[in-house]
C-alpha cells in the first residue's frame, strides 16, 4: 500500500517563472517542452520576495480548487507563475520552486501529468483552473472536440474526499467550502500542538492530518454513493496532506501553524515572515509522509458500489498508483499523435511522469474525453 502512494504531492526547478527562459517555438507552431537542469538555488528563502507582491487575481485569471490549488493560487497571485493562471510546463517548475522549493522530480510529475490530462501538450499550455479560451482543442481532437478542461474539471487530477471541497457527485466540487476547512481547523484544536509564539492548540502536526484524513474519507465513504478512491486517488490524496506538512510550513522552524494554514488555502497568500523550506521536498520525502499519515487508518484502493465499498482487485505492477494514472488518466488516442512536436513533448512528458517512481514507461490507456 505504501507503494503504491509513490505517486503524488504537488508541481519545481530553476528559476523565479518571471525569468523562466521563453519555450522553444517549433517550425509546426507548437512549443518544445523540456526539462531544465536543477537549480542550485535550494536553501531557505523568505516568500514572498520584493518582486512578487500579491495582487489579487481578476475576473479573467485562472484559479483553481482547493485540493491542489491553494499553492499555485497563491503562487499566480504573487506572480511565481503567470498571474492569469495559464502555466507552461517549465514556469510551473520554476515557480514551485522559487516558492516552495520543491524538488525538479517531484514537481516534474506533477506537472507534466497535469499537462497531458487536463492541458495542452502541443502548445505546453495548462489552465490552473477551468476551461480557458488561450488554451485549444488539442491538435486531432484527439481527447475529445471540447477544449482542455484544467486542473479543477473533475476526474483524471481532480477527484473524491477533499479536505475542503465535496465529492463531484454530491456536491460542490470545485469552491472552497467553510464548512469542512472548520472541521479541519476543529481537528487542530483537537490534537494539534502548542506554541509559544502562535498560542495554544495552533500547530498542525501528524496527528492533525492522520485523523482529519481519515474523518474525510469516512465522511465521503458514507454520503457519496458512488465514491471513487482508486490507486491514483488515494495516493494524490494523502500526499496532498503530506504537501501540505511539508510545503506550507515555515522553513524556519518547520512548523506549520493555523495562521500559515489560513493564510494558503483561504486567502491564497503567503503568511506574514514565511519562508520557504531549507531544502528541496523531493518525491521519496513526499511519499514517505504520506504513508506516515496513512498508517493509523490503512485505506485499500476501492470504489462505492450502491453504497457498499468494493476493494479493487490486487495490483502486481511495478507501482499501483503510477499505473492508474497513465493507464486509466491518460487518454489512449496520445500513442497516435503524428505531428512531430506534439508527439516529442508526449515522449518527453511521459518519460518525466515515470522517472520518480523508478518503473517501466508505460504508455497512456485511458478513455478520450473523461
Amino acid at each position: 500500500m505504501f507503494g503504491t502512494l509513490k505517486a503524488f504531492a504537488f508541481i519545481a526547478a530553476t528559476l523565479s517563472a518571471s525569468v523562466v527562459l521563453s519555450a522553444a517555438t517549433a517550425s509546426d507552431g507548437g512549443m518544445i517542452i523540456t526539462l531544465p537542469p536543477r537549480s542550485k538555488d535550494v536553501g531557505i528563502k523568505k516568500v514572498p520576495d520584493a518582486a512578487h507582491p500579491y495582487i489579487a487575481p481578476g475576473p479573467n485569471d485562472q484559479r483553481g480548487p482547493c485540493r491542489k490549488s491553494p499553492a499555485l493560487n497563491t503562487l499566480a497571485n504573487h506572480g511565481y507563475i503567470p498571474r492569469n493562471g495559464i502555466a507552461s510546463f517549465e514556469e510551473i517548475l520554476a515557480g514551485t520552486r522559487e516558492g516552495f522549493n520543491m524538488d525538479r522530480d517531484l514537481a516534474g510529475f506533477l506537472a507534466g501529468f497535469s499537462i497531458m490530462a487536463r492541458g495542452n501538450a502541443f502548445l505546453n499550455k495548462l489552465s490552473i483552473g477551468s476551461v480557458s479560451p488561450q488554451i485549444p482543442v488539442v491538435p486531432g481532437a484527439i481527447d475529445g472536440p471540447a477544449p482542455p478542461g484544467g486542473i479543477a474539471k473533475h476526474d483524471r487530477f481532480e477527484g473524491d474526499v477533499s479536505m475542503t471541497r465535496q465529492d463531484f457527485n454530491i456536491g460542490d466540487d470545485v469552491h472552497f467550502q467553510i464548512s469542512l476547512f472548520d472541521e479541519f481547523l476543529s481537528a487542530i484544536e483537537e490534537f494539534g500542538d502548542d506554541n509559544a509564539l502562535h498560542g495554544p492548540k495552533s500547530i498542525v502536526n501528524m496527528k492533525v492530518m492522520q485523523e482529519f484524513k481519515f474523518q474525510r474519507f469516512q465522511e465521503s465513504q458514507a454520503a457519496d454513493k458512488t465514491v471513487s478512491f482508486h490507486s491514483s486517488r488515494i495516493a494524490s490524496s494523502y500526499n496532498e496532506a503530506a504537501f501540505i506538512l511539508t510545503f506550507f510550513a515555515n522553513g524556519t522552524d518547520g512548523l506549520l501553524s493555523k495562521q500559515a494554514l489560513t493564510s494558503i488555502f483561504q486567502n491564497q497568500t503567503f503568511a506574514p515572515n514565511w519562508f520557504r523550506r531549507s531544502s528541496p521536498g523531493t518525491f521519496d520525502f513526499i511519499v514517505d509522509t504520506a504513508a506516515e499519515v496513512l498508517a493509523p487508518h490503512p485505506i485499500q484502493p476501492g470504489a462505492n458500489v450502491n453504497g457498499v465499498y468494493v476493494l479493487d482487485p490486487t495490483d502486481t505492477s511495478c507501482n499501483a498508483a503510477y499505473s492508474d494514472f497513465v493507464l486509466n488518466n491518460l487518454p489512449h488516442t496520445l500513442n497516435n499523435v503524428t505531428n512531430p512536436t506534439f508527439k516529442k513533448n508526449i515522449q518527453t512528458l511521459l518519460k518525466i511522469v515515470a522517472t520518480p517512481f523508478g518503473c517501466p514507461e508505460l504508455l497512456p490507456a485511458g478513455p478520450v474525453g473523461q
